[in-house]
C-alpha cells in the first residue's frame, strides 16, 4: 500500500519506521529539516521537507497515487487540512491525530466524515481511559484490551508476600482459577522472557497476565492485591488532558485535587471543576505537599505538558508517602529511565497514538497488536478457514520457539490453550511473541499483516 505520513516528529516516525517494515511505500513530509535528515538517514522512505499545507508540497511528496494519507502533526488544524487536501486529490483513506475536544467529543458540531477524516485518533481520550481502568485495577501497571474487551491483558509487579511467588508456571495450572488466566510473559531485571512450564515466578518480577474480564477480581488475592477504594487523588499539570481526566473522576474520587504552577491556568481549571480543589504551585513544593497531606494519596499523577518536572515532581510525591505514582513522559527515550529508578506507571502519549492508528489499520488475520519492551508483542490473530492450523489440535501444530498462546476466543468465551484443544475457523487466539518468532507466527496462520479498506 501507498501510504503518505504528515508530521515526523516521535509518532510520524514510529509509524513510517513499523509501516516500512512491514513492506508498505512510505512518503513523509515535515517542515523540519533536520527530523527529515533523521529520516532519510535511518528509514528506506521517500521524505520532503515542507509545508503540508501546500498542495505543491503535497504533490512532490506523490499524494496523486497515495492511498492512505495520516496526518500526525502537532496542529490540528494542519492535519484537519492536509486530510481535506487528501480528499480532494482522491486520496481513498484519512487518517488524523486530533487533540481537541472541539472534533472528537460526543456532542461535536462535525462528524469526522463532514471532516473529510475516515479516523480520529485522540490521544488525551486514549490516556484517560488507561488511567481509569489502572484505577479501577490494584497494583497494575499496564493495560490492553483484546476481543472486543472480553480478554484483559494486565501487566503486575510480584511482591514478596504474594501467593503465587516462588512457584513454578506448572505448580499454578493445578489452580482452579487458572482456567481463566494465563501469565504470558515475565520482565525480570529488565529482560522479557516467554515462560515455560518450570519457570519460577520471583518476588520482584513483573509478570503479563491473560484474563478473562469476568475473573479478574478472582486473580487479585494471588498476586496479594486487594480492592481498595481509591479515595484521595493529587493531579499535577492543569492542561486539558489533565481537567478531562478530573471531570470524570470528580464523583468517583472522594478527595481529589490538582497542582499548577501557573496562576492563570489554575484559575481556569478552577472555574471549570465543581469539586477538584485546584491549588496555585509548583510541583516541588514541599510545604504544599504538607499542606494538603500527601502522604494520604492513593495516586500522584503526574500528566503536565514538561517531562522533567512531571519525573521529578512524581518522585517526590513518591517521597512523601504517596502509594502510587503515574508519569507522563512525551519523550520515549525516558521510559527506560523511569523503569530503572522504581516510577511505578509510565505512560507515553506519542507511542499509545501509534498503536492506536496501527490497531485501526489492521485486519483480518493481525487484528490488534500491544507492543511489550523489547519490541516483543501481543497479538489478537483471527483464524480464516483456509489456514493450515484450522482443526489442528496445538499439540500438533508446530509452534515457534519464543511465542506462545495466551487464550483462544470461541463464540464468546475464552479457552485457556491446551494440547488437546482443536483450533477452529473464526476463533481469535491471543499470541504472544519475541521478535524473532513474529514473522514465523504470521506465516503459520496463513497470512501477512494487511490493512483494512474503510466503507
Amino acid at each position: 500500500m501507498r501510504i503518505l505520513i504528515v508530521g515526523a516528529g516521535i509518532v510520524g516516525f514510529n509509524l513510517a519506521q513499523e509501516l516500512s517494515k512491514e513492506g508498505h511505500d512510505i512518503a513523509i513530509v515535515d517542515q523540519d529539516a533536520e527530523r527529515m535528515r533523521r529520516i532519510s538517514d535511518t528509514l528506506d522512505v521517500l521524505s520532503v521537507v515542507g509545508n503540508a499545507c501546500f498542495p505543491s508540497i503535497l504533490v512532490k511528496a506523490g499524494i496523486k497515487t497515495m492511498e492512505m494519507v495520516i496526518a500526525v502533526t502537532e496542529k490540528d488544524e494542519i492535519n484537519l487540512l492536509v486530510c481535506f487536501l487528501a480528499f480532494k486529490f482522491n486520496v481513498d483513506k484519512r487518517f488524523a491525530r486530533i487533540r481537541n475536544e472541539e472534533f472528537t467529543e460526543k456532542n461535536r458540531i462535525f462528524q469526522p466524515e463532514e471532516l473529510f477524516i475516515d479516523q480520529t485518533i485522540n490521544p488525551g481520550d486514549i490516556i484517560i481511559d488507561t488511567i481509569h481502568k489502572i484505577i479501577s485495577t490494584p497494583g497494575v501497571v499496564n493495560v490492553a484490551e483484546f476481543a472486543e474487551g472480553e480478554i484483559l491483558l494486565r501487566e503486575f509487579d510480584i511482591p514478596a508476600e504474594a501467593p503465587i511467588a516462588g512457584k513454578k508456571i506448572q505448580e499454578l495450572s493445578g489452580v482452579s482459577a487458572m482456567d481463566s488466566f494465563v501469565i504470558v510473559a515475565i520482565v525480570r531485571e529488565g529482560k522479557l522472557v516467554i515462560p515455560g512450564a518450570e519457570d519460577v515466578i520471583q518476588p520482584g518480577d513483573k509478570i503479563y497476565t491473560i484474563v478473562d474480564k469476568e475473573f479478574l477480581p478472582f486473580l487479585l488475592p494471588m498476586l496479594n492485591k486487594t480492592v481498595e477504594e481509591v479515595a484521595k487523588v493529587v493531579i499535577y499539570g492543569a492542561n486539558p488532558l489533565s481537567i478531562n481526566l478530573a471531570k470524570t473522576l470528580e464523583e468517583k474520587i472522594r478527595d481529589l485535587s490538582i497542582i499548577e504552577p501557573s496562576r492563570e491556568k489554575a484559575n481556569q481549571a478552577a472555574e471549570v471543576l465543581s469539586k477538584c480543589v485546584v491549588h496555585h504551585g509548583s510541583g516541588t513544593d514541599l510545604n504544599l505537599f504538607n499542606d494538603i497531606n500527601m502522604q494520604d494519596a492513593d495516586f500522584f499523577l503526574s500528566l503536565s505538558d514538561d517531562d522533567e518536572p512531571n519525573i521529578l515532581s512524581a518522585l517526590l510525591a513518591k517521597k512523601h508517602g504517596a502509594k502510587r505514582a503515574l508519569v507522563i513522559t512525551n519523550d520515549p527515550e525516558y521510559l527506560p529511565i523511569l523503569d530503572s529508578i522504581g516510577m511505578d506507571i509510565t505512560i507515553n502519549p506519542r507511542l499509545i497514538t501509534v498503536s492506536a492508528i496501527l490497531k485501526h489499520l489492521r485486519k483480518g488475520i493481525v487484528m490488534s497488536v500491544f507492543k511489550l519492551i523489547e519490541d516483543a508483542e501481543v497479538m489478537e490473530i483471527g483464524v480464516d478457514a483456509k489456514s493450515s492450523i484450522v482443526d489442528k489440535k496445538i499439540a500438533k501444530v508446530k509452534f515457534p520457539e519464543h511465542a506462545m498462546i495466551g487464550a483462544l476466543l470461541r463464540k464468546g468465551e475464552m479457552m485457556v490453550p491446551t494440547d488437546d484443544i482443536e483450533i477452529k475457523a473464526g476463533d481469535s487466539v491471543i499470541v504472544v511473541a519475541l521478535p524473532d518468532a513474529i514473522v514465523k507466527i504470521e506465516k503459520l496462520f496463513g497470512s501477512k499483516r494487511n490493512f483494512l479498506p474503510f466503507g
